[in-house]
């Protein structure tokens, strides 16, 4: 299964979840954690997606 395809629902659940207690839009976190991925460069996936992902979405805002 393709990565996009692969976390595209869990980030959007994730997202839904984390949004509200950091003050921002769950569509402005989705698209800060993509940016975080795209920023790993052309390396391998990482190894654990879903954990990869449900790490990233808090820490997404705090930087």
């Amino acid at each position: 299964m393709d990565l996009l395809q692969e976390l595209g629902p869990l980030l959007s659940a994730e997202a839904a979840a984390e949004a509200p207690g950091a003050g921002v839009d769950p569509a402005d976190l989705e698209q800060a954690v993509w940016v975080r991925l795209l920023e790993r460069g052309p390396g391998p996936a990482p190894a654990e997606p879903a954990r990869w992902l449900r790490r990233a979405v808090p820490v997404s805002y705090t930087h």
